[in-house]
C-alpha cells in the first residue's frame, strides 16, 4: 500500500510540471468546447434553461476541473467545489468508458472515435483522483454532491436528456451504473469525511 501511495504522490508531481498544466488545462478547455458543441448542442438547444446544468456532464466538469487545479497549484481552494469537482470526473468518466465497452461488446467495430474517448475519459478519471490530494470532506458536503448528481440522475434518466448512446440496448445498463454510481461515490466521500484527518495519504492542507 505505501508503495502505492508513493507511486500516487510522485504522479503528482509530475502532472504540476509546467509543460503539463499546459497540456492539460488546453486539453479540457479543448474537451469542454468541443463534447459542449459536438456531443450536447442539440440537446441544449431543445432543453428548458433549468435543466441546462445537467446536460453536458463531462464538458462542464472538464471545465470546472480548471480553476480547482489553477487553486491546488497555490496550495489554495475550496474543499466543497473540489470534492463536488472529483466526484463528477470520476463518475463521468467511468460512465463514458462504460458506454463504449458495452457499445464495442454488442459487436460494434471498434473504432478511433471511440478508443481516444475512452483514452479522454479515463484522464478525467485520473483528474478527479488528483484532486483527492487536496480534499479533506465533510459529511454534509459529500451529501450535498450525492444530492446534485442524484438530481443530474433524474434529470437524464427521468426526464430523459440522458447523453446520446449509439445504441439504446447499453440503456439500462448505463442506467442502473450511473444511479449506483452515485450512490457509492457518496457513501466514500460520507465514510471519509467521518474518518479522522490523519488519512492514508500525504494530503497538501488547503488554506
Amino acid at each position: 500500500m505505501r508503495m502505492l501511495i508513493n507511486v500516487y504522490n510522485r504522479l503528482a508531481t509530475y502532472v504540476e510540471q509546467p509543460w503539463a498544466v499546459a497540456v492539460i488545462v488546453t486539453a479540457n478547455l479543448i474537451g469542454f468546447v468541443w463534447g459542449t458543441i459536438y456531443w450536447y448542442g442539440d440537446q441544449l438547444l431543445h432543453a428548458p434553461l433549468y435543466v441546462w446544468p445537467f446536460i453536458p456532464d463531462c464538458p462542464l466538469f472538464a471545465l470546472l476541473f480548471i480553476p480547482a487545479f489553477a487553486l491546488a497549484l497555490r496550495g489554495r481552494g475550496n474543499n466543497a467545489y473540489n470534492l463536488l469537482v472529483a466526484f463528477g470526473l470520476i463518475k463521468y468518466g467511468v460512465w463514458t468508458n462504460l458506454a463504449w465497452y458495452g457499445y464495442w461488446a454488442l459487436g460494434y467495430p471498434v473504432s478511433g472515435m471511440g478508443i481516444a474517448m475512452c483514452l479522454t475519459h479515463i484522464g478525467m478519471i485520473l483528474e478527479g483522483l488528483y484532486l483527492l490530494r487536496y480534499l479533506q470532506p465533510r459529511l454534509n458536503w459529500a451529501l450535498v454532491a450525492g444530492i446534485w448528481f442524484a438530481a443530474s440522475d433524474y434529470v437524464d434518466y427521468g426526464l430523459g436528456y440522458y447523453p446520446a448512446i449509439p445504441d439504446l440496448a447499453i440503456l439500462p445498463l448505463l442506467r442502473w451504473h450511473t444511479i449506483a454510481m452515485t450512490g457509492f461515490l457518496t457513501a466514500v466521500f460520507a465514510f471519509w469525511a467521518k474518518k479522522s484527518r490523519a488519512t492514508m495519504l500525504d494530503w497538501r492542507p488547503i488554506e
